[in-house]
């Protein structure tokens, strides 16, 4: 699909590299070698170039492969999951997420430091980068070529502002991604001296010495961006798929980023203008805990970019009706996030299940299909950038009692919890006590989205209401004694309140090419605790084992 899509656009061109720079913001295409012909040309460029890639979790004769996990770590750094120590196994060894994914579970200073020392993973560190990076500048490639086509009707018109529109509301989606990973969060006193990551809205290549730009001026290019995405989408029609932005996600994620810049009066806007537009929820009382929510066919489910294996990587072998295999999850809901759900709250039996782990019944992820029969089929629903008319209702109860007004605020969560709770959940709060319960509602709606990380960081800067936790993570090494592997050690490591580690490092192989991109100090992590466990299983003189 991609050289079909490269060849239209630049017959046999390829990418130009400065040196051999690891950072796609500094790569282009050639621009003298052809270019799109047809309206059809631009819309398969948006979606063979200017989506992320979907997810897929494969099994070949017990060989499990993944692929495609896009921002699969934003889910590791927050307080919404923890690791399984209920099974002496390693349930994990199959696919090795707890080694790759240590370094954001447990915060370090390095992320491209495996936890033995050694420098293992400075490709997973730099994918985060170079993955918005590089469709950031697809995305700034289709939208030159959009301006250089001719077209023939006011329909071919109307569809390129249409896919135009589209393209700025993912560069911008993107944008707020990055700035949220290696930004400080955005405090209006500050931003416009805290430095973020580089802005790069030209297809061609410039030759100099990057810097980044401040948190503020990231954020003025998202609501610029939004901003055309709405102007350009407000009289489009309707998409053929998820798969493609409508003016509905721009004022839901025009409304979000208001909410990241406490600006309340403008995210109320926004996502009263998403529920006038189609303010559909579904009554969750009307679904099967045996079926999973989140998918194309649920008309709450507004846009989808890329997809989720989320479900895969916590509980790689789920129970099977079949076979009653007994195999339990490596990671599962935080104990913290399952006691936020009251009995009455059908959230509770739809997008968590208890029935997947036969030996202990942990609650674990039950909204994007993670079933067995999902083998080798890619995933339908994204887990970091879906767009949900959930989350206009939410927005708007926040920004109603950030302004004080709280029966408005009370009256926005009756709406979403009439969809939720069994008898109706209404809510009559004031203050911060409304302030807490809106920020726990969305713990419970959008666990294991995307949200919750960034959510926690903007807490921390609230001008009316700061909030900050002490989030404390596990994580065990196994060895491995006649064909048995058992846990040989638990360390626990702690992230304090008001972390520097909220904030990630520039990748070291960006900062190696580009010094004057410069670099956010992150502590040392060491675990505070340790527990060993050598004593009950087999040789301690044993290596690590490594699957």
């Amino acid at each position: 699909m991609k050289k079909k899509l490269y060849n239209i656009i630049f017959i046999a061109t390829s990418w130009l590299v400065l040196a051999s720079c690891s950072s796609d913001f500094l790569k282009e295409y050639s621009q003298d070698l052809g270019r799109v012909q047809t309206v059809d040309d631009l819309k398969e460029l948006v979606v063979g170039d200017c989506l992320l890639p979907k997810s897929l979790f494969s099994n070949d004769d017990s060989y499990f492969q993944t692929e495609n996990v896009n921002y699969l770590c934003v889910h590791f750094m927050s307080d919404e999951l923890q690791e399984n120590i209920n099974t002496a196994e390693d349930v994990d060894k199959s696919i090795g997420y707890r080694d790759k994914m240590f370094p954001y579970f447990t915060w370090q200073q390095n992320l491209y430091i495996d936890k033995n020392g050694k420098s293992s993973y400075d490709s997973n560190e730099s994918q985060l980068w170079n993955l918005a990076y590089q469709v950031i500048n697809n995305c700034n490639m289709v939208l030159d070529a959009a301006d250089l086509l001719t077209t023939h009707s006011e329909t071919e018109k109307a569809e390129v502002q249409k896919v135009k529109g589209e393209l700025y509301y993912l560069r911008a989606s993107y944008y707020l991604m990055l700035v949220n990973l290696y930004g400080k969060p955005y405090t209006p006193s500050t931003a416009a001296t805290e430095p973020a990551v580089p802005v790069k809205l030209s297809p061609n290549v410039e030759d100099k010495d990057y810097e980044r730009a401040s948190v503020a001026e990231v954020y003025a290019q998202i609501v610029s961006d939004l901003d055309a995405a709405e102007a350009h989408l407000s009289s489009a029609s309707a998409p053929v798929s998820i798969y493609h932005p409508d003016i509905e996600a721009v004022y839901i994620l025009r409304s979000r980023v208001a909410l990241y810049m406490q600006d309340w009066e403008t995210a109320k806007t926004y996502a009263q203008k998403a529920i006038d537009k189609d303010g559909y929820l579904l009554n969750l009382q009307t679904v099967s805990s045996a079926s999973y929510p989140l998918s194309k066919q649920n008309a709450e489910v507004v846009f989808s970019n890329g997809a989720s294996m989320l479900g895969n990587i916590l509980f790689v072998e789920p129970a099977d009706e079949d076979s009653y295999s007994e195999v339990s999850p490596s990671w599962y809901l935080s104990d913290n996030l399952y006691a936020l759900f009251t009995d009455d709250d059908y959230r509770k039996t739809t997008y968590i299940t208890t029935s997947d782990d036969l030996t202990n019944s942990l609650p674990t992820y039950h909204k994007v299909d993670c079933s067995i029969a999902s083998y080798g089929k890619y995933k339908e629903v994204s887990d970091v950038f879906s767009i949900r008319t959930a989350e206009a209702y939410l927005n708007m109860a926040e920004a109603e009692a950030q302004l004080g007004n709280d029966s408005e605020a009370c009256g926005w969560l009756g709406k979403l919890r009439q969809n939720r709770i069994a008898d109706g959940g209404a809510v009559a709060l004031a203050g911060a006590d409304l302030i807490n319960f809106v920020r726990e509602e969305r713990e419970r709606e959008f666990f294991l989205e995307g949200q919750r990380w960034f959510d926690l960081r903007r807490y921390m800067v609230d001008a009316k209401y700061p909030f900050t936790k002490e989030i404390v993570h596990t994580m065990s090494t196994f060895k491995s004694q006649d064909w048995t592997v058992y846990r040989s050690n638990l360390s626990k490591y702690r992230l304090e309140k008001n972390d520097a580690a909220y904030t990630l490092d520039i990748p070291k192989q960006v900062r190696d090419f580009q010094p004057s991109i410069g670099s956010n100090q992150r502590p040392v992590r060491p675990a505070f605790d340790s527990e060993d466990f050598s004593a009950g299983g087999g040789d301690e003189g044993d290596d690590d084992y490594d699957w």
